[in-house]
């Protein structure tokens, strides 16, 4: 009876072999969940902001690390795949703590959060060791130190030293093992970055010119690649349809947001899903990839889907990330003087924070009128009491005021019509009271006058330090509708 049943099982066994020998072999799967942000520029604390896309109301209690954090921690607590973190660059530079810190504040936060890994972006060679932003030495050397200071590997393929050697401790890109699928991660930031007076001394190449040189080495040693790009939407599809061998981008730089991911054939003519976040963490990407296949015969993305999640009031914000957050921040809360009228809707407040601003610059040099564009700014006046994190919230950047002339006629023509990143200019005269035939003594910032006033004189008064000045005064004139 046992050797009957033996019999039978062995018997059993290969009927069920020729069954399964006939059949279709069925493919392994591998899950991938990325999460991603991108030109987050420093925005460590939440704010308010306004998602055009998504209608006019201005939002407040807004991104942020803190809330950020939580989003970020509860997604891997949920997650049934492996989950990275990654930050397709500009995670510094623009916020209101950058000059102050030149981004270790928000390698600390990152490094606390948990990022697997971040691309360079143009803005990361923009850091100031020094006053002096033309002080390509110094923005290198902060870099350097940034790089080092994070627990997470910095990517960048592109970008080379004098002699063609990368940037310390910056790799072109990194293997990560995904159950049995290895995925390759190849950095790419911005080519135009070559034009900044930074990054003398450094070499960029083309994103497509390095991506074929890259890629390929990349696939010596991965099954899959994923570009990580700082390169804006419109060159990542001219990347993928002028290469073989990248499977997704997830990108940057352009501060686009992909609510419906974007598609482009390589010139394989395989489809490659292209995906992008947006800006300032307002939301969390989350990108859920499924590969099939094996070792042997390789493997392949076979699915994909991707979703921006919001990063908004509904999202406590993590206490021990707040006040990683706070440690940085609070020393700029200080109160540094008022504003007499604060404006009700963001295009009220905007008009009236450049003319505020124009207003610090001619008191600061001493002219007849200030000048300054909507575009320059990053924030506005939003209370009566003015702060020195929210005038650097404003400003930025470490400019000084300059001080020159301007003729009517000219600007008349200014003023008429927006131009570039500058946008709107607004100026402290009104334009009915323009004199075409009067040349004006005229105020502004080093980064808007050129090419706008002649005979430029750099006061070297530091920008922010006007604004501290003028609203201590508490000014009666310009602020008006």
């Amino acid at each position: 009876m046992r050797r009957a049943r033996v019999l039978a099982g062995i018997a059993a066994g290969i009927g069920l072999l020729a069954a399964l020998a006939g059949a279709p072999a069925r493919a392994a799967t591998q899950d991938l969940i990325i999460l991603h942000d991108n030109d987050i520029h420093g925005h460590l604390r939440d704010f308010c902001y306004v998602e055009a896309a998504k209608g006019p109301e201005e939002h407040c209690n807004t991104g942020g690390a803190a809330r950020r954090a939580t989003l970020i921690h509860r997604l891997k607590a949920q997650a049934k795949a492996p989950v990275l973190l990654i930050d397709s660059g500009d995670t510094t530079t623009r916020g209101p703590l950058a000059t102050q810190y030149e981004g270790v504040d928000e390698i600390k936060a990152m490094n606390a959060i948990g990022y697997d890994l971040a691309a360079l972006g143009n803005n990361e060679f923009k850091l100031k060791d020094a006053a002096d932003i033309k002080d390509a030495a110094g923005a290198q050397a902060a870099l350097a130190k940034l790089v080092r200071l994070s627990d997470f590997p910095w990517i960048g393929a592109n970008v080379t030293d004098a002699s063609g050697a990368l940037l310390p401790g910056v790799k072109p890109y990194v293997v990560r093992k995904i159950g049995p699928v290895r995925v390759a991660f190849l950095g790419l930031t911005a080519a135009r970055s070559a034009s900044y007076p930074q990054t003398k001394g450094l070499k960029f190449t083309d994103p497509v010119a390095a991506a074929n040189l890259w890629v390929p080495r990349a696939r010596a040693e991965a099954d899959i690649v994923i570009a990580v790009t700082h390169i804006g939407v419109l060159d990542d599809h001219r990347l993928v349809a002028q290469t073989r061998g990248i499977d997704a981008v997830v990108g940057g730089d352009s501060h686009t947001y992909l609510y419906n991911l974007a598609e482009q054939k390589n010139l394989d003519g395989k489809v490659v899903p292209i995906v992008q976040d947006g800006e300032f963490g307002v939301r969390l990407g989350e990108f859920d990839l499924s590969f099939e296949g094996d070792r042997a015969s390789g493997w392949r993305l076979a699915r994909y889907t991707d979703e921006l999640i919001p990063v908004d009031a509904s999202v406590k914000p993590d206490p021990a990330i707040a006040a990683l957050v706070e440690h940085y921040a609070r020393p700029l809360d200080v109160r540094v003087g008022v504003v007499p009228v604060v404006g009700q809707t963001p295009a009220e407040r905007n008009r009236l924070t450049a003319v505020g601003l124009a207003d610090a610059w001619a008191m600061a040099a001493g002219t007849e009128i200030g000048l300054q564009p909507e575009g320059a700014m990053f924030e506005s006046f939003r209370t009566h009491d003015v702060t020195r994190f929210q005038v650097h919230a404003i400003v930025p950047f470490h400019d000084t005021v300059w001080r020159g002339e301007i003729t009517g006629a000219k600007l008349k023509e200014v003023l008429a019509k927006p131009s570039g990143f500058a946008g709107v200019m607004r100026a402290t005269i009104d334009p009915a009271d323009i004199d075409p035939a009067k040349t004006y003594t005229a105020a502004t910032t080093d980064f808007v006058a050129e090419g706008l006033l002649s005979g430029g004189v750099d006061t070297g008064e530091d920008a922010r330090k006007a604004v501290e000045d003028w609203v201590s005064t508490n000014p009666r004139r310009g602020l008006r509708l």
